[in-house]
């Protein structure tokens, strides 16, 4: 039920009007807005509308431990990535791939043959002869034809190896780019929880000073209205 206490002001000369006021607290209400309003201050002036709960025991750990896995795993990985790139570095201007050993078996196996053909014509004694010498000179250019065609596989060889140390640098490279921002981003992620808690605990105040004016500013305030006429 809703009660309503009219109250009426005359007021003279200057051409005014009646005045009405219209308070639509009901008594029986009073008490218990009085009552709020003053526990409210009570506990305002106790502090008890400014508490926040601030972090907790596993965003703590997360602000500590957390944040330190975090730079010594990305600090490991930047190391061994450092290794690896100084690795492919030597690789890429290194002198690649060698033929010392290639040579020397084609070298062992001319021999050979050189020695096969002195006793084949030893034998049939046309040692020294003129077709001796021609076929002496058939197997030196074909000794000469492998080292040209080692030489050839070496080179093509070590242009593909150079070409992968350096694709697998600019990897390296890029992941150790990639480590360093993860690294960035989760430890900007942590202290954004962490700032986002002090600006709690910070705020705290203005927080409190918030619900107690929504108490006492909140109801009652609205609870009269004044209505003028002639």
């Amino acid at each position: 039920m809703k009660f309503k206490r009219i109250k009426i002001t005359k007021h003279y000369g200057g051409g005014g009007g009646q005045q009405q006021t219209t308070e639509s607290i009901p008594a029986w209400a009073k008490p218990a807005i009085q009552q709020a309003m003053g526990e409210a201050q009570t506990q305002y002036g106790s502090g008890a509308l400014s508490k926040v709960a601030g972090a907790s025991r596993l965003q703590e750990q997360a602000f500590t431990t957390g944040a330190g896995d975090i730079t010594s795993t990305t600090q490991a990985g930047l190391g061994a990535l450092g290794e690896q790139q100084a690795r492919l570095k030597e690789a890429a201007t290194s002198g690649g791939y060698d033929t010392g050993a290639l040579k020397d078996k084609a070298i062992l196996e001319a021999g050979q043959k050189t020695a096969a053909l002195g006793g084949q014509y030893g034998a049939s004694g046309t040692l020294g002869s003129a077709r001796q010498a021609v076929q002496q000179g058939s197997q030196d250019a074909a000794t000469a034809a492998q080292f040209a065609t080692i030489d050839q596989q070496a080179a093509q060889q070590n242009f593909a190896n150079k070409m992968a140390a350096e694709q697998g640098l600019g990897s390296s490279v890029g992941a150790g780019a990639g480590l360093a921002t993860g690294e960035a981003s989760a430890l900007g992620a942590l202290g954004g929880q962490q700032r986002t808690i002090e600006q709690q605990q910070a705020d705290a105040p203005w927080q409190g000073l918030q619900r107690y004016a929504s108490t006492v500013y909140g109801s009652p305030a609205k609870q009269s209205q004044t209505q003028g006429g002639k």
